[in-house]
């Protein structure tokens, strides 16, 4: 016994997923989830496989998942502000330049979050993966909200 779906119904559903997909908040999540996908078998690739020294290995790796975010981030995510747009501020060429220095500040201040924060809740008594998935879920609605209004204006 098989679950039928009738092609109205499987029609509804691929446009309410068409529809969600359009909220830059929805495509920052994915972006996000997809960034962390890259980060992870890069750096399984530079460690796991060519055995690159393991510092060495997650800087590689955390390179290249901040190129394929911020490129997404600028292009998809946030492409109906003016960096979207033909022309104003955020279509110049400086404002790739402008964009990137506020997205590394941003990518500097989540470092610093989570180097104090993650260990300051773990000590509370709180598991140390679920204070880091704390910590993640609490900068990831802080980041959404600096990309959109200061980063990607």
């Amino acid at each position: 016994m098989g679950v039928s779906v009738s092609s109205s119904e499987l029609s509804q559903r691929s446009w309410s997923l068409a529809r969600l997909s359009q909220h830059s908040a929805v495509r920052f999540l994915m972006v996000g989830g997809l960034t962390f996908t890259v980060d992870e078998a890069a750096l399984f690739v530079f460690h796991g496989v060519a055995r690159v020294w393991l510092p060495l290995a997650t800087v590689l790796a955390f390179a290249i998942a901040f190129g394929v975010n911020f490129g997404l981030n600028r292009v998809w995510v946030f492409s109906g502000s003016a960096v979207g747009r033909s022309a104003g501020p955020g279509a110049e060429g400086g404002a790739v330049g402008r964009q990137v220095s506020r997205y590394v500040l941003l990518v500097l201040f989540n470092l610093l979050v989570t180097f104090v924060c993650v260990p300051a809740v773990t000590a509370l008594g709180v598991h140390y993966l679920i204070s880091k998935a704390l910590v993640a879920g609490t900068l990831a609605i802080i980041n959404y909200v600096v990309s959109r209004t200061w980063i990607f204006l």
